[in-house]
């Protein structure tokens, strides 16, 4: 089985540790685990620095109008809410139906009756407020939610993130259960989520991301083109330093049936692109800047060649 992932003695510890820091992170009151969130947060800016340098890039080639200090500013902000939003995810087992209905509003009902009368739909979030529990408000305000995952390299950590993940009956779908899992999902009205705002790589399509050429995941556009279903953004935008957020939902984007395959998806992939960006934009200390966007289409520097 040369794809099987073999367990080794760090994979054992880093698991003993995720497991530890969530069991004691639960224990906390909620204001005082997002307080601390939001300080381990400030420790990685602003102490250790963790991809620091990266974030400056992304944020100089997103806002070249801002200072030095403005940038600062919104990469330190980043890494407190993603603190928080980790303290959070802690407690993701307790975010169940009186959770959402406390802490979770609605920027525009009339978008949530509308995706809600979709016969079937792709929903795109990207890295930005907490995206974890993004899947759960789609869950519990729309019904059939499946959610595509990544794999973690720690098969043990990866099991228990998925089983926190899918607590609240939300269906998860790997990279190789994917094209079924979706097909499945749509054929029966449901809503597929994943995050779609990461360099693609050579397979991704070609689309502006802040001004600048970003390879994008082609995934979302490639089914919603096969399939003839509509892909939505959407974002859950935090209010403030609280627990309470705000779900904001985007315009359904229809594959263009007059257009190539090949058009059609970097129409589709642009256009709601567009979208989170527009949403980025007013929220950016609620984005999570330290991925390389820009890593292949070269806006580090110049791209070594592929090797044959």
């Amino acid at each position: 089985m040369g794809s099987e992932r073999k367990l080794t003695l760090l994979h054992r510890i880093e698991y003993a540790v995720v497991r530890t820091m969530i069991f004691f992170a639960g224990l906390l009151p909620l204001r005082y685990a997002l307080s601390l969130g939001a300080f381990l947060g400030w420790a990685a800016w602003s102490i250790f620095g963790i991809r620091k340098k990266i974030v400056m890039m992304n944020l100089r080639q997103a806002f070249p109008d801002r200072t030095m200090r403005e940038r600062g500013r919104i990469g330190l902000h980043s890494y407190m809410n993603s603190g928080r939003f980790m303290l959070e995810f802690a407690r993701q087992e307790r975010m169940g139906e009186d959770y959402i209905g406390k802490h979770i509003t609605v920027e525009d009902s009339a978008a949530l009756d509308s995706l809600k009368g979709l016969n079937g739909a792709i929903i795109i979030t990207g890295h930005f407020g907490n995206w974890e529990l993004f899947g759960i408000v789609n869950r519990y305000k729309l019904g059939d939610v499946a959610f595509l995952v990544g794999r973690q390299s720690n098969k043990l950590v990866d099991g228990y993130i998925n089983g926190m993940r899918s607590i609240h009956g939300i269906e998860l779908y790997n990279r190789k259960s994917a094209v079924k899992g979706v097909l499945k999902s749509m054929r029966r009205g449901g809503y597929v989520c994943w995050l779609s705002d990461q360099d693609a790589g050579d397979s991704g399509v070609v689309v502006e991301f802040f001004g600048h050429p970003a390879s994008t995941p082609r995934g979302a556009a490639a089914f919603s083109v096969k399939l003839g279903v509509p892909v939505v953004p959407a974002l859950l935008v935090r209010k403030g330093k609280g627990p309470d957020h705000r779900l904001v939902i985007g315009k359904p984007v229809y594959p263009d049936r007059s257009l190539s395959q090949e058009e059609a998806e970097k129409e589709v992939t642009q256009n709601y692109t567009s979208q989170l960006e527009n949403m980025i934009f007013r929220y950016p200390e609620l984005y999570w800047w330290a991925h390389r966007r820009w890593k292949t289409t070269g806006l580090y520097g110049v791209r070594k060649p592929k090797s044959t």
